[in-house]
């Protein structure tokens, strides 16, 4: 795996006109372990993602892939997900406190202004998904994490 990519077996499970849809599971740190069936802390979950490749003749549904991303793309995915959210919870939080707000006031303004962030994260999605990008390679070709 070259440095600063992260990378991600998966198998691909769609072809589209402009990509592949890739299928990852993703496992919790105790899903291979024996016991994992009498365990409520195993989990295992599929996540499938659009992998935009002009040449979408490359690979069949069940081939095994590996789907890779920029570590500095995955950051920012990160801090437009979950760090900014928590600036503005935090911020609105302590403002409307300082201000004498109700509870109720003060959590529904919360509420409202998150959701107003992901609303305009949506009106943006394109221009956020020609930033952040996966790319996709035969699994042969990468070693995974």
């Amino acid at each position: 795996m070259q440095k600063g990519i992260i990378g991600h077996e998966g198998v691909v499970s769609g072809v589209m006109d402009d990509g592949y849809k890739v299928t990852i599971t993703s496992r919790s740190a105790c899903a291979s372990c024996h016991a994992r069936g009498l365990c409520s802390a195993s989990e295992m979950a599929d996540k499938v993602i659009e992998v935009k490749d002009r040449d979408n003749s490359r690979f069949r549904v069940g081939d095994k892939v590996s789907v890779n991303m920029e570590e500095s793309a995955g950051m920012k995915a990160v801090w437009i997900v979950y760090a900014v959210p928590a600036i503005i919870l935090v911020t609105f939080l302590l403002y409307l406190q300082h201000l004498g707000v109700s509870e109720l006031v003060t959590g529904l303004t919360i509420l409202g202004a998150i959701a107003l962030y992901f609303f305009i994260l949506y009106l943006f999605r394109g221009k956020i998904g020609r930033r952040i990008c996966f790319t996709i390679s035969p699994l042969d070709e990468t070693t995974n994490n």
